[in-house]
């Protein structure tokens, strides 16, 4: 594919109002895996977008952080006078039943 038809896919993919929700940097992390894995789809931006999401491993690095972005988990802190969780002792060990 020439040059020029890779610069008016692009412009095509990134035109399109559905596709255009993302930032500048959403948009230039994955025009070029729209382009690799959903070209078909062009320039049907939400067969595009799900197109993408359903690539999972097979997206960029860069790519896949827009579709499946770290997740942070944040802990609550504990509320004042709370109690901490009760740790359950172990079990006794088995008696022997070799008394005989």
């Amino acid at each position: 594919m020439g040059k020029a038809a890779l610069i008016a896919i692009a412009v095509a993919v990134c035109a399109d109002p559905a596709f255009a929700q993302g930032t500048e940097q959403e948009r230039e992390a994955c025009t070029p895996d729209a382009m690799r894995l959903c070209g078909q789809y062009i320039p049907d931006a939400d067969r595009i977008t799900d197109c993408l999401r359903n690539s999972g491993p097979r997206l960029s690095p860069a790519c896949y952080a827009v579709f499946y972005p770290p997740r942070v988990v944040t802990q609550t802190p504990p509320r004042a006078g709370a109690q901490p969780p009760r740790r359950t002792p172990p079990p006794p060990p088995p008696e022997d039943d070799d008394e005989d």
